[in-house]
């Protein structure tokens, strides 16, 4: 099967779930039908058991989950599934930790990659290989081949022995955002695939009032881009910074460059930057999967003809293009062997095509299964036509994860701190070694 990564531009459309599908090669012309499922096991001599979820979702996506709960039930009628709803991340982790000392933890959570990751330092959560090798109850090799590329990867912590403790539900990634009828103006008749050609068409973009690039300095988004440079964070076993790479230096060159020559530029705020985008000010900006509704509705209120579309990000070798993938993803707590299996029935269910088609239809995610938007093409999310993707280059991009270090949020700001330095006149190589110092005072490696 030749997946390809697909670009679509919009022309204030309504919510563009479909570029979502585009930015992963996801359409039902590429792909075939989906993997035979692992047979459901007999209720034969099954005994009744109740799990308990918690979640942070809300409005369509949080009725979407108790509409899951009820439809898996007629599946596995022994197993009854209830779900709590949690306000965030944060209350969702203090919550858990307190039913923790309790021995009152739910069954599973539906939660990001930093709680996740906290739990699992805990020794709270089952080690979710034992269940995705198992002959009867795992995964075939099909159906992983039908995982969004690093869908599963991200799942596993490498400063927890690679152990798989989160299994794939909810996908977004790192993209960009661009301004077709800019770029045509530069003589450009498609977004940049590389970083030289993204630079260049910066540059040409920039005339008059409209710049090329307007900047937020977010850490996912940092961390994408040099994942696309080539580069990582820490190193494989999460204890110590390797920000100090010439890919970092690269990244943090160009941005020095394009702020210097007035091509690029930092915005107020992370909603000024998504508005500049909007408006026609500028012919990229970087953001997430999670921003297509919010730049639609950004691009109704100024009340322009804009063109825009979401594209895989540069990168420095477009054969082996990679992004950042994040999302709400699900993890076992260590509980009883039924209780632990029932979590599992439910959360490999949950990941098979068709209920992979049906959350995205209601969250806008990316479907973490490749063959779901097959699924989806009779009637695509909001009736957006498919016909609208372009073909443009192979192959697709793989997902990489955040640092999920128990130190997290430091890195995370001194990566922040970095970008808005060298956006705003910092010498890029002075800038990094402060930062390389800083993170690895934060793993605990120097004084």
């Amino acid at each position: 099967m030749n997946q390809r990564r697909f670009v679509v531009a919009v022309q204030r459309c309504g919510l563009c779930v479909v570029a979502l599908f585009a930015l992963f090669g996801l359409t039902a012309c590429k792909l075939g039908a989906p993997p035979a499922a692992t047979p459901v096991p007999s209720n034969s001599a099954q005994s009744p058991v109740t799990i308990t979820f918690w979640h942070t979702q809300t409005g369509a996506s949080r009725a979407q989950l108790n509409a899951f709960a009820s439809d898996f039930k007629k599946v596995y009628p022994w197993i009854t599934v209830r779900a709590e709803g949690k306000s965030n991340d944060g209350d969702l982790l203090r919550q858990g930790i307190a039913a923790l000392a309790l021995n009152q933890t739910p069954d599973f959570v539906i939660a990001g990659p930093r709680p996740i990751a906290d739990f699992a330092r805990r020794e709270a959560l089952v080690n979710l290989d034992s269940f995705l090798n198992d002959p009867s109850l795992g995964l075939s090799a099909e159906e992983r081949g039908d995982l969004l590329p690093g869908a599963l990867e991200i799942g596993r912590f490498p400063e927890l022995g690679n152990r798989l403790y989160s299994f794939p539900f909810d996908a977004r990634a790192v993209a960009l955002y661009y301004n077709a009828g800019l770029l045509r103006a530069a003589k450009f008749n498609a977004p940049p695939r590389t970083w030289d050609e993204f630079g260049a068409a910066v540059r040409s973009a920039t005339r008059n009032s409209v710049r090329g690039w307007v900047m937020w300095p977010d850490a996912t988004v940092f961390y994408a881009l040099l994942f696309s440079q080539g580069g990582s964070v820490l190193n494989d076993m999460q204890t110590g910074s390797q920000l100090g790479s010439a890919a970092t230096l690269r990244l943090l060159q160009l941005i020095a460059a394009l702020s210097k020559g007035d091509a690029g530029y930092l915005a107020a705020s992370a909603d000024s930057a998504r508005d500049e985008f909007a408006q026609g000010n500028a012919a990229f900006w970087f953001g997430t999967t999670n921003d297509v509704s919010a730049v639609t509705v950004a691009v109704s209120k100024a009340g322009s003809n804009l063109e825009w579309g979401i594209a895989t990000i540069p990168q420095q070798d477009p054969d082996r293009a990679v992004t950042v993938l994040f999302g709400e993803n699900i993890a076992i707590f260590r509980t009883s062997p039924e209780r632990e299996r029932a979590a599992w029935l439910f959360a490999r269910w949950l990941a098979t095509p068709e209920q992979s088609a049906r959350w995205s239809r209601v969250s806008f995610g990316i479907p973490v299964r490749l063959s779901a938007p097959s699924l989806l093409a009779a009637d695509p999310p909001l009736g957006l036509p498919l016909a609208s993707i372009n073909n443009l280059i192979n192959p697709l991009p793989t997902g990489r994860g955040i640092p999920t270090v128990k130190d997290a949020a430091n890195i995370d700001a001194a990566i922040v701190e970095l970008w808005t330095a060298v956006a705003t006149g910092a010498d890029p190589t002075a800038a990094l070694s402060r930062t390389v110092q800083r993170v690895n005072r934060a793993l605990g490696q120097t004084p």
